[in-house]
């Protein structure tokens, strides 16, 4: 009895103790929650700018400096990229451009409507015909655009026969120089740098462009708000198994890595209107496959020069297109294409310079052995002269043809119509070159488009 009588007694100093406990629990978890949404307010303030530039692209610098100096408040986006990545690559290609003082020095006479027609031809006529007169138009202006920016002059002309439009430096730290002054230029500009990666373009429910998603290195994600978006992140050289996935790899190198297509695949999202999405910019190269290193081969034929794979299909340089020779290397079995030199004088006088690449052997059997091959009568029935000169061959790619179509104001389109407040800029641009690119052409898109796409984004966002 006097047990009963001591439990009921307790039971409700229990039940208020349990009380508390609950209660105390709630009123923490309810703190706990509001601090955190708090916080989450704070560390969310959205950010929104003018102009977002995606990209860290010679494009894409220039674009937002062309942007800033028209008014515009611009966040520039790497995505990755290195600023200035393709600036040695645009810089050694040349300009191509008409109208300039080494051509009236050499009273060649190459009106915009002769240039336009070069890049027709050569591009097979799958231009966009209002970019390419757009381009046509401009192309007086690129030479001394680019002097203007950099300081440097294109004043050379490699074959002015043959290509009298194409223009280069004589200044060895010319590519230097200009990935140097990009950058200053950058620094000094009001430009904004920003660290976060581009995840998606967001539109609103009417299909008003309004955001950047984006992601920062502690993995939040959240939005910056934009008036207008411009893709200038390169073209796709380093992410050919997304966009071609029918070619071999192996045999292959990626000179451009930097270049992933991240601008494509936002566009890809969104449906955008594609063009000329399978013409390579295409290189044949020495390859050192103990040390890793490669070197890019002229194209120019050599005498008594041949390409071989461990199958034994042989092809004689002489005789092969560089279509040919660049497909026979890409369908070869991996790390068994080769390159094969006979006679000691055509070596020296062709090949010295890329001797650490090249391999000596005096008779066919210890070549065979060190190729892997299980049969030589292909080699020995064509009466070769020793010494042998063997080299591992490459296919190389610095840059994939096409991309999105734009007006010559760089506005995307979708279903032939304008996205308002969607540009591109640079190579990621595909319609201008049909299917070929002339020398100097990536200059000189990336100067065009800049100039154009900088000024209507800028133009578009104060509207």
């Amino acid at each position: 009895m006097m047990a009963q009588s001591q439990s009921r007694g307790n039971s409700p100093v229990v039940t208020l103790l349990l009380f508390l406990a609950v209660f105390s629990f709630f009123f923490l978890q309810m703190a706990f929650n509001l601090k955190t949404r708090q916080d989450v307010a704070v560390s969310k303030i959205p950010e929104a700018a003018d102009v977002a530039i995606v990209g860290g692209t010679a494009a894409a610098l220039l674009t937002s400096l062309e942007a800033a100096e028209n008014g515009a408040q611009v966040f520039l986006f790497p995505n990755g990229q290195e600023l200035g990545e393709d600036a040695s690559f645009l810089f050694q290609e040349g300009l191509a451009a008409a109208l300039t003082p080494p051509q009236g020095e050499l009273e060649i006479e190459l009106t915009p409507e002769l240039f336009g027609e070069y890049i027709g031809e050569c591009g097979g006529w799958l231009s966009n015909p209002s970019l390419l007169e757009s381009f046509k138009n401009a192309s007086p202006v690129f030479y001394p655009q680019f002097k203007a920016f950099c300081g440097i002059s294109l004043d050379y002309l490699p074959d002015p026969v043959l290509k009298p439009y194409l223009h280069l430096s004589s200044d060895l730290m010319g590519a230097s120089v200009f990935k140097k002054q990009l950058l200053l230029h950058l620094n000094k500009s009001p430009v904004l740098v920003k660290r976060e990666k581009v995840s998606e373009i967001l539109f609103s429910p009417e299909g008003v462009l309004e955001a950047l998603l984006v992601e920062n290195s502690s993995g939040e994600i959240y939005p910056i708000y934009f008036k207008s978006v411009v893709l200038a992140d390169g073209g796709y050289s380093g992410d050919l198994q997304r966009w071609h996935e029918h070619l071999p790899y192996k045999n292959m190198i990626i000179l451009r890595p930097a270049q992933t297509g991240e601008g494509l695949k936002l566009a890809e999202k969104m449906g955008v209107d594609l063009a000329q999405m399978g013409f390579f910019g295409e290189k044949i190269l020495l390859y050192n496959p103990i040390k890793a290193e490669y070197s890019v081969l002229s194209s120019e034929p050599w005498e008594s020069t041949y390409f071989f794979n461990i199958n034994g299909i042989l092809l004689n340089w002489s005789e092969a297109s560089w279509e040919t020779i660049f497909g026979f290397i890409t369908q070869s079995p991996p790390a068994g294409v080769y390159m094969l030199v006979a006679g000691d004088k055509v070596y020296k006088e062709k090949a010295l310079a890329y001797n650490s690449f090249f391999t000596r052997f005096e008779d066919l059997e210890l070549l065979a052995e060190a190729t892997d091959l299980t049969e030589i009568t292909f080699l020995s029935g064509m009466r070769l002269t020793p010494p042998y000169y063997i080299a591992h061959l490459k296919a190389g790619i610095d840059y994939t043809l096409g991309g999105i179509l734009t007006t010559p104001f760089g506005e995307v389109k979708r279903d032939g119509k304008i996205i308002e407040g969607l540009y591109a800029a640079g190579e990621i641009v595909g319609g201008l070159h049909g299917k070929a690119m002339l020398p100097g052409m990536p200059l000189s898109e990336t100067l065009f488009f800049a100039k154009k796409t900088g000024e209507a984004a800028a133009k578009y966002a104060q509207r």
